[in-house]
């Protein structure tokens, strides 16, 4: 199960029930989610199938994205952690926020934290970010997080730039994370 980590001013935690609301209005906000996806905007259902992927992925790998919280008060402002749908090979770190939240460096406080995170699962390879050609601030945040720019590509039919981040622990193993996976308990 996902736990709670905090940053001076954000928890990074799990998603709750009462999550899905802003998250779905978020979602059916085609300017927010240009960058986004599939660049464009969810219908309810398809908002409630993102909202179960970003729960569901706990429990079957054990990892995940964690919902960002500001502490100040308490609002839900976006999602930071491990992204790993079944058409990766290996965990995605990724990072979006709100549109009202952009601009205060929470992206960059919770993207260095869930990285910190991350890192101290043996089994994961160097993570890699997307990142659309166009959006420019988190482009600048991979390369601020010590990213560097593999190459550009394709995924799920949108253009992507492959960033891949520096390895931060010794390597230990040379199995990657679909060898081992951490285990996960799923409930009854």
């Amino acid at each position: 199960m996902p736990l709670t980590i905090e940053t001076a001013r954000l928890l990074l935690r799990p998603w709750r029930p009462d999550d899905f609301e802003p998250l779905a209005n978020l979602l059916a906000d085609g300017v927010a989610n240009r960058y986004r996806g599939p660049g464009r905007v969810l219908t309810r259902a398809e908002a409630w199938s993102f909202f179960c992927e970003k729960v569901g992925e706990w429990h079957l790998r054990g990892t995940g994205e964690f919902a960002i919280e500001r502490k100040a008060d308490g609002a839900l402002i976006g999602w930071a952690g491990l992204w790993h749908p079944i058409q990766l090979d290996e965990p995605e770190l990724a990072w979006s926020l709100f549109p009202e939240a952009q601009g205060n460096g929470f992206a960059t406080e919770a993207a260095e934290r869930a990285l910190r995170w991350a890192v101290d699962d043996p089994w994961l390879p160097p993570l890699f970010s997307f990142v659309h050609p166009d959006n420019d601030p988190s482009r600048r945040l991979a390369e601020r997080l010590g990213a560097t720019l593999e190459r550009e590509t394709i995924f799920r039919g949108e253009p992507r730039l492959f960033y891949r981040h520096r390895e931060l622990r010794p390597v230990t193993t040379t199995r990657t994370s679909n060898d081992i996976r951490r285990t996960a308990e799923c409930p009854s």
